[in-house]
């Protein structure tokens, strides 16, 4: 059952054909008062489904653009089992998942084929509301939040991708030290920096207070890196920093 707060639309200057965003999930999570919130903050039209073929038979376009859909946990087992459902009803938008439990963030993001359907945002629903506010700021203009602690997640796939032998040995000391990633050896000292808090899920003004810099300085700095390592957002840098980063970097501290 949709929510479209008509009245409220009504008195906003954009039309809902050019920006919308759309929750899937019951009104106890996606309450009208948190929709009325999304309209007044963003200036954009907020709606609430109860399933995602709600939302593909509400009569927008399928593929147009500024299309935001954040699908609630407890469609958990319905997104990883549709997961072409929820990709065609997104279009050319942005798919988020809103958790309130970070296991459940763990295991889409374990179980979610990328290479197939593409990158899913993260919301998490039990942060202050100016930082929810902030995140889905972010998701409005497809940059993609990736939570901190899927940092575990990425190195337990990796662990899991490494072949297995038959019979243990005793490990042999390392005679030659990692070497860094030749991509990741491009970035500057500041950039690397800038990646490095990315990756801890900071948001732009997080990481100017940290770094002594402008929020416009941090977004030169994530385009230029978007631009050496060929990624299109920060959820594609973050898996990147945590796949070829040496552990030298990982550990590195912020002057």
């Amino acid at each position: 059952m949709s929510n479209p707060l008509q009245d409220n639309i009504a008195q906003l200057d954009v039309s809902t054909e050019d920006f919308s965003i759309n929750f899937i999930g019951k009104e106890l999570f996606f309450s009208n008062q948190t929709l009325r919130s999304v309209q007044s903050e963003f200036g954009v039209a907020a709606h609430r489904y109860d399933d995602i073929a709600d939302l593909k038979t509400a009569g927008a376009p399928v593929a147009a653009a500024g299309k935001v859909v954040v699908v609630d946990q407890i469609m958990l087992d319905d997104l990883l089992a549709r997961p072409q459902v929820y990709t065609e009803a997104t279009g050319s938008g942005c798919l988020a998942f809103a958790y309130r439990k970070e296991d459940s963030a763990r295991f889409l993001f374990e179980n979610w084929d990328r290479g197939q359907f593409g990158d899913v945002g993260y919301l998490p629903m039990n942060v202050a509301p100016d930082v929810w506010r902030s995140i889905l700021r972010l998701l409005m203009h497809e940059e993609l939040y990736l939570p901190c602690f899927m940092a575990d997640c990425v190195s337990n796939l990796q662990n899991q991708n490494k072949p297995r032998l038959l019979r243990e040995t005793p490990a042999k000391p390392k005679q030659n030290p990692k070497k860094p990633n030749p991509i990741y050896s491009r970035l500057t000292r500041r950039e690397k920096q800038v990646l490095h808090l990315v990756s801890k899920g900071q948001s732009n003004k997080i990481i100017a207070s940290n770094l002594g810099i402008t929020e416009h300085t941090v977004k030169l700095h994530m385009h230029n890196v978007a631009g050496k390592i060929g990624v299109s957002n920060r959820t594609a840098a973050a898996q990147f920093y945590f796949e070829v980063a040496s552990d030298e970097a990982h550990g590195q501290t912020i002057d």
